[in-house]
């Protein structure tokens, strides 16, 4: 319909301009596809307000009331400890985030991202904690409901462009052998939704075929963390999906590392069908590895190769079977444990433990045998330490599932559900950021990164005199703070 030149100027996106008697009112609006007309809708949502030539735009009195239900409620006294946590670990993401989505999105995406981290919130809740933290001090300084949240989630879910853009702006630069290392591993979340389409029964380790989605992730070696996420259908295996990640990734130096079990002939045909590089240990008791070398007396003098790892020294040989390339690795350390452990057990399990065994298994104690297909030339060791990542990448996957309680899924849209995801792994970084500032620090033994969050949670600021001042920090806490770099009072 045709605006007069003045009321033009207060037409916004999502909004309509309506005349009606001779007067112009302002509504929002939207629009929802319609299946049966096969065509978009436009929907009116409510009455903004009037426009006059005179006074401009006058907000309805409803639309009033609404505004000031979306001010925050008066707090002064709010959590500050996991909003500064957070963010000095995530100072880089979070700056980089802003240049891949607007402002309102990024702020939004990083107060349930936190609430995610400390408290394990659903959607629900995270308004709530969000009132209560420092956060909202300086992201989205307004009422944060379950529908926004859910708005921004679904944005983000929409736009894998834009988040695929963001994580390839986080991989490493360097270009080492041992740098290039990014391996690749999956897990399921069981999901309960009759809605998402992408969920279905799958094979699990834990033997539970409900419904469920997958979840594929790249870890950096460098970065020693997540770099990237893909949903996958639940019936979906990981060889099948692994080619096409690392497509949208865009890397070429793609590792995947199994565990103890993967290993057949026909998994590393469809591995080398995708051109995919791979690390993969093989069961003691396959018959593709030669263990002749360990059976001589003076087996150090045939073998003579060896490295130092975590204060062990690793003996290993080189050769090929089938076409494959091998490695077996020998840890004395470990041999001499798994050999005094067989030796006491064959009194409590007769069974399957017995003497004639033990001999039969001397020479595989404290083996590790892999295949791999690498490109270069890499050594016994660059490969062994690779495989012993794999640990990290595991810690991940229980800590995803038990430290953010994100085993299940009850999510009904499928692009909310991939904007939740998002969430989960941007908490997932900050997780491992603090994991790893704690094994630096030689604190591993006695904290975990949950309990760096906890004591975190008891740092306060106060407003006093229309100022916020920290409140009062005790010595033994505020040095472990500085043990991982953590400043409060700067």
């Amino acid at each position: 319909m045709y605006l007069p030149p003045w009321a033009q100027q207060f037409k916004e996106p999502r909004t309509e301009i309506k005349c009606i008697k001779g007067a112009y009112y302002k509504y929002e609006v939207r629009y929802q596809y319609n299946k049966d007309k096969k065509r978009t809708d436009k929907i009116t949502v409510r009455l903004l307000g009037k426009i006059t030539q005179a006074e401009g735009f006058i907000a309805s009195d409803k639309d009033l009331i609404r505004q000031q239900l979306s001010e925050l409620p008066k707090v002064d006294i709010k959590t500050f400890g996991v909003y500064h946590l957070f963010s000095s670990l995530l100072s880089q993401q979070i700056a980089s985030l802003s240049e891949a989505f607007k402002q309102e999105v990024v702020e939004v995406l990083l107060c349930f991202s936190m609430m995610r981290w400390a408290y394990q919130s659903p959607i629900k809740r995270a308004g709530n904690y969000h009132t209560h933290d420092f956060c909202s001090e300086y992201w989205h300084k307004r009422t944060l409901s379950d529908k926004k949240i859910s708005e921004a989630l679904k944005f983000i879910g929409e736009n894998r462009e834009a988040v695929m853009a963001w994580m390839r702006s986080q991989l490493p630069g360097s270009k080492t052998v041992h740098n290039q290392f990014v391996m690749m591993d999956s897990t399921h979340v069981s999901s309960v939704s009759e809605n998402l389409g992408i969920n279905a029964k799958g094979y699990n380790p834990n033997h539970d075929y409900d419904k469920q989605i997958r979840l594929l992730y790249l870890f950096a070696a460098e970065l020693k963390q997540p770099v990237y996420y893909r949903l996958i259908n639940g019936n979906i295996t990981d060889i099948k999906s692994m080619a096409l990640c690392v497509k949208e990734m865009e890397v070429g130096h793609v590792v995947f590392i199994a565990d103890k079990g993967f290993y057949s002939k026909k998994n590393i045909e469809l591995l080398q069908e995708q051109k995919l590089h791979y690390i993969i240990p093989i069961h003691r008791n396959n018959k593709i590895i030669n263990f002749s070398p360990l059976e001589k007396a003076a087996f150090k003098k045939t073998v003579k190769t060896y490295f130092a790892y975590q204060d062990r020294i690793i003996w290993h040989y080189e050769y090929q079977r089938e076409g494959q390339n091998i490695v077996t690795f020998l840890d004395e350390k470990l041999r001499v444990k798994e050999e005094s452990d067989y030796l006491l057990r064959i009194q409590k399990y007769p069974e399957t433990h017995s003497e004639d065994r033990y001999y039969d298994k001397l020479h595989s104690f404290g083996t590790l045998s892999i295949v791999y297909d690498l490109e270069g030339s890499p050594t016994p060791q660059q490969l062994y330490e690779a495989y012993k990542q794999r640990n990290e990448i595991e810690v991940m996957f229980d800590s995803y599932k038990n430290f953010l309680a994100a085993d299940k899924t009850f999510m009904q849209d499928r692009h909310v559900l991939e904007g939740w995801l998002m969430a989960n792994f941007i908490a997932m970084i900050a997780y491992y950021k603090l994991f790893w500032r704690l094994k630096e620090a030689k604190l591993l033994s006695h904290y975990a990164p949950k309990d760096i969050i906890e004591l975190s949670k008891s740092i306060y600021q106060m407003k006093i005199n229309g100022q916020w001042l920290c409140s009062e920090i005790t010595e033994k806490t505020k040095t472990l703070f500085k043990k991982i770099k953590i400043d409060y009072l700067k």
